[in-house]
């Protein structure tokens, strides 16, 4: 049983490059400005602001969080959205990640996970539950496979590549994001999710679909029986910094004659343990792993 995923997406509109006209402004602006900071470091500290606040921010809050002149966050904010590293969502009050940033995360993360000890700890965690494992990354509408590792000698494979895009809502890994998200990001993505049916057993319903997210909340790891596609099962619990906060999923995946709801309860620790070890070899600080509860 193999099935491809098509990668592919809207080209994106190549901003300009900047002018020396665009570079003059910046400096005298910068150089009237009581902050004397370099501007490297200013344009890194708000992408940093940005990217670590786990939803959009209000301009006057940027500025307050870096010590910033309104006028010179509003100047390095444009600049920046021209580039493609921020961006406006609809109502355009508000500040948040652009296209070119969350391309950038996604490559470093990849880039991360070719290391030889993040890929390693994932073909170990392959052999010692006889199973296909993958890591993946929530970007945009979709999740994204980052690293994979196919098992080896079984008649029946699931072939998906690096890079590979997977809905949210009936995929073990997308509903586990969901259900992690902070609330007010959780309820926005939720107002606007379409819930199509992939398979027979996909939740379509938003009531029923909200109650499972609560649960996978609840319990701290998420299944995907059959959702997405016909006889295949997947488990995926969070890979945390020391935060606490989800970065990533770890996910096991398998046809359903092998990996069940009742054959899945003793692999879970496994999982939660090979979590924390896998934020350990991507260099992040790793929460406690968690104990697995019952499925």
């Amino acid at each position: 049983m193999t099935r491809k995923i098509a990668l592919g997406s809207a080209p994106l509109q190549e901003p300009r490059e900047p002018t020396t006209e665009d570079v003059a402004d910046t400096n005298a602006a910068d150089n009237n400005s009581a902050d004397r900071r370099p501007l490297a470091d200013r344009v890194l500290a708000l992408l940093d602001a940005v990217a670590g606040a786990g939803q959009p921010m209000a301009v006057k809050d940027i500025a307050e969080k870096l010590a910033l002149p309104k006028p010179t966050a509003h100047r390095l904010i444009a600049m920046l959205e021209e580039r493609g590293f921020l961006a406006r969502p609809i109502d355009g009050r508000l500040v948040t990640v652009g296209p070119k940033l969350r391309t950038l995360a996604l490559n470093t993360l990849r880039s991360s996970l070719g290391q030889a000890p993040s890929h390693a700890r994932l073909r170990a965690l392959s052999l010692e539950l006889g199973e296909t494992c993958n890591i993946g990354v929530l970007e945009g509408g979709d999740v994204v496979y980052l690293d994979r590792v196919e098992v080896e000698g079984w008649p029946l494979r699931l072939e998906f590549g690096v890079g590979s895009r997977v809905p949210l809502h009936c995929t073990a890994m997308g509903k586990l994001f969901l259900a992690f998200l902070p609330e007010l990001p959780r309820r926005r993505l939720l107002d606007c999710l379409p819930l199509p049916r992939m398979a027979a057993a996909t939740l379509c319903d938003p009531a029923l679909f909200r109650a499972e997210l609560e649960r996978i909340a609840a319990c701290g790891h998420s299944f995907d029986d059959e959702e997405y596609m016909p006889g295949v099962f997947c488990a995926a619990v969070p890979i945390r910094d020391g935060a606490g906060r989800m970065i990533a999923a770890l996910a096991v995946q398998a046809p359903k004659v092998r990996l069940s709801r009742e054959s899945v309860a003793d692999r879970l620790p496994v999982l939660h343990r090979a979590a924390s070890d896998m934020a350990r070899a991507l260099g992040i600080d790793a929460a406690p792993a968690e104990p697995a509860l019952s499925p």
